[in-house]
């Protein structure tokens, strides 16, 4: 009887997003030169029980082609560190190929930068650290949110004492059977000074009047706006409703949607709470994804959403730490160059928290914490924003036709 012969081992396949036979590339023999000193810890950090060696070396090769990327998008060669602004780039083009390729990339250099930290290798500052940290767990999908189970019963409770509940229901009744926007949904003219006043907000309405240069959630009473966009509380309202679909364009009206304004009205039922669930997914993405739209403040919604993902996790953050503006004796020496930069940063991100605050998105105390029946619609809300982040950097990369 003859023989079979024995299969052969299908070879390692590293990094998802590695070509098969890919040449020596800029940069590469740097890179490799460079982690060297590193190669032995780095094997056994990477090794996991269990783990054939020809897997945690694929991962190290894996490992290899990513910095090596990183490198070519930074124009030059530091593995001791990880430019967060260039990740983003990075994961962005990563996510073209697919989700899971830019998640299993985030979660290896993840685990790269976890190695550098324990090792005392990390070369850039603290902060750099935990931001970077920050940013690759949210790509990874390694959201620190803990979101127990509740009972409907329990969860409509709960959300008739919020506050966006009641304002949600205040614009949909406002709304009736009906009301008159453009074809893309918008609020205009006389329509927008009603829909504004639906909300306790009695603004002006003139269009031709100046854009604010920083409309503030709830501009004073007697303040005159040109658009829904400056008027950032109703914006995010409206866009709410539009985007759960409690709002259809019927020309030449926004109508709503009967079952889903029935369901918002009710307090009990599995519908009422799926309803109040997908307002408060979009009022959170709306608020942070503006936040990063606008000029200089990417910094802001990023440091929020962090904040927001750690108020809802099992150890929530201390709010006068997490608020607090950093002196010399909080902070190494080497790190006193930060808080000039704090000191404007810092009351930015308080000021977008109690926007959240004052919906009931967020509760700040004594912790700075999400309700539990707000976790998953934060979560849902946090993919979005990361998918946005990905897609603008994307975009920006790419050559201009």
């Amino acid at each position: 009887m003859a023989s079979r012969k024995p299969a052969k081992k299908k070879p390692a396949q590293g990094h998802p997003a590695r070509r098969a036979g890919a040449s020596s590339v800029p940069f590469e023999t740097e890179v490799r030169q460079a982690l060297q000193p590193f190669k032995s810890q780095l094997f056994r950090h990477f090794q996991e029980e269990g783990q054939p060696a020809s897997e945690t070396r694929a991962a190290l090769e894996g490992l290899t082609t990513l910095l090596t990327v990183h490198a070519q998008l930074r124009k030059s060669v530091d593995v001791q560190s990880l430019d967060p602004s260039i990740l983003g780039e990075q994961l962005g083009h990563l996510s073209s190929l697919g989700k899971e390729v830019a998640a299993t990339s985030a979660a290896i250099l993840k685990h790269y930068l976890t190695f550098l930290g324990t090792s005392a290798n990390f070369g850039g500052s603290v902060e750099d650290f935990k931001q970077t940290f920050e940013f690759l767990s949210r790509m990874a999908g390694d959201s620190p949110i803990v979101a127990p189970y509740l009972e409907d019963e329990e969860a409509n409770g709960a959300f008739e004492s919020m506050p966006f509940v009641f304002a949600a229901r205040e614009l949909i009744q406002w709304v009736g059977d009906g009301k008159p926007t453009t074809p893309a949904g918008v609020l205009t003219a006389e329509t927008l000074q009603d829909a504004a006043a639906a909300l306790g907000l009695f603004i002006k309405v003139d269009e031709n009047a100046p854009i604010p240069e920083d409309a503030t959630w709830e501009p004073e009473d007697g303040t005159v706006v040109p658009s829904l966009a400056d008027i950032p509380r109703l914006s995010a309202y409206w866009d709410a409703l539009i985007g759960t679909a409690m709002l259809t364009y019927q020309a030449p009206h926004a109508k709503p949607t009967e079952s889903l304004s029935e369901a918002l009205l009710a307090s009990s039922g599995a519908g009422a709470r799926v309803v109040k669930e997908l307002i408060a997914e979009v009022l959170y993405s709306h608020i942070l994804i503006n936040t990063l739209e606008k000029p200089g403040q990417a910094q802001i919604a990023e440091m929020v959403a962090g904040v927001l993902s750690n108020a809802a996790s099992s150890t929530p953050p201390r709010a006068e730490f997490a608020l607090q503006i950093p002196t010399t004796d909080d902070l190494p020496e080497e790190q006193h160059h930060l808080i000039p930069s704090l000191e404007e940063v810092v009351p930015q991100v308080e000021s977008l928290l109690r926007v959240f605050e004052r919906e009931g998105l967020v509760e700040i105390d004594e912790h700075i914490t999400v309700p539990i029946v707000l976790r998953s619609s934060l979560e849902r809300a946090l993919g979005k924003v990361s998918d946005h982040v990905l897609k603008q950097d994307t975009d920006s990369s790419a050559p201009e036709a």
